[in-house]
């Protein structure tokens, strides 16, 4: 079995919306659940780091038994202020990932994993769910990168490897994902200064970063998908680009939501008729 972890931090929310009360649209709560009472059922356990709002948020609805590894609010309550978790909007996946010990797969919790992956992880030291191409805009040449004043990227990294999606990633190779951690934690300790979109900062310390540490360190990157819309793919759903149609348009989210709660009747009947008792979900 392959233990896991799904993490949230509130900060960058905080950030954003300057005091305003935490919330989640009620199709990312939904997604949540289901990606972690199918990792349950297919694969392990699953543990969560959210922080303390994020503690609070979850129990209103009563869905902290989701996560049967447990609930660890130290890790994200004592991110250093020197990381700015606007820019690094991800930067909570990096510290929770820091506190675990290895084999351990990082979920997104827009991320719902259908099937067992024990097999396939079998003697894999990293593994992503797919690669991405080096020519999307996010992935801005290392010069146009915002760093710190004494910063220095080594210069034995390949700025040449394909980034990795981490919506899905396994890590079994301790030395591996420790050299990674430090290196992503460099890069954003004191790196403040705004780039003039939201995301190639992150992006690079992230994904790009992982590809460029396995190739110094000679880890091979094993990924489940050749392309990320590829039709035959039936072991993971990824809500990423629906959650935006969703909160633009009505209908769209009544039908995602109406999806994701027959798939939990489907599969889960029990949580599901916990769920029908939150009026939120209910409505």
């Amino acid at each position: 079995m392959i233990p896991a972890i799904h993490v949230n931090s509130t900060a960058p929310f905080a950030i954003k919306k300057k005091g305003a009360a935490y919330y989640q649209e009620d199709f990312e709560l939904l997604c949540t659940a289901l990606s972690a009472l199918m990792w349950r059922k297919m694969n392990g356990s699953i543990k969560l780091y959210t922080d303390k709002t994020g503690y609070e948020y979850y129990a209103s609805f009563g869905m902290l038994d989701l996560w049967d590894g447990g609930i660890d609010t130290s890790v994200l309550e004592n991110i250093p202020g020197a990381v700015n978790q606007e820019i690094f909007w991800a930067a909570a996946k990096i510290f929770a990932l820091r506190n675990e010990t290895t084999p351990v797969a990082v979920i997104d919790t827009d991320m719902i994993v259908w099937e067992s992956l024990e097999h396939e992880l079998a003697g894999r030291q990293f593994a992503v769910i797919h690669r991405e191409e080096l020519h999307t805009p996010c992935y801005i040449p290392g010069f146009y990168l915002k760093t710190r004043g004494d910063y220095q990227f080594d210069p034995e990294w390949d700025w040449t490897a394909s980034p990795c999606n981490m919506s899905f990633s396994y890590f079994s190779d301790h030395d591996f994902k420790k050299y990674y951690i430090d290196c992503a934690i460099d890069f954003m300790t004191g790196n403040g200064e705004y780039p003039m979109e939201m995301t190639s900062q992150m992006v690079f310390a992230e994904q790009r970063l992982a590809a460029m540490c396995a190739v110094k360190k000679n880890i091979p990157i094993h990924h489940f998908l050749d392309d990320p819309f590829q039709r035959e793919n039936k072991r993971f759903t990824h809500l990423w680009g629906g959650k935006d149609q969703a909160r633009n348009d009505a209908s769209r989210r009544k039908e995602l939501c109406t999806a994701i709660l027959r798939k939990i009747y489907e599969k889960f009947p029990d949580y599901h008729n916990k769920l029908m008792g939150v009026e939120l979900f209910r409505n």
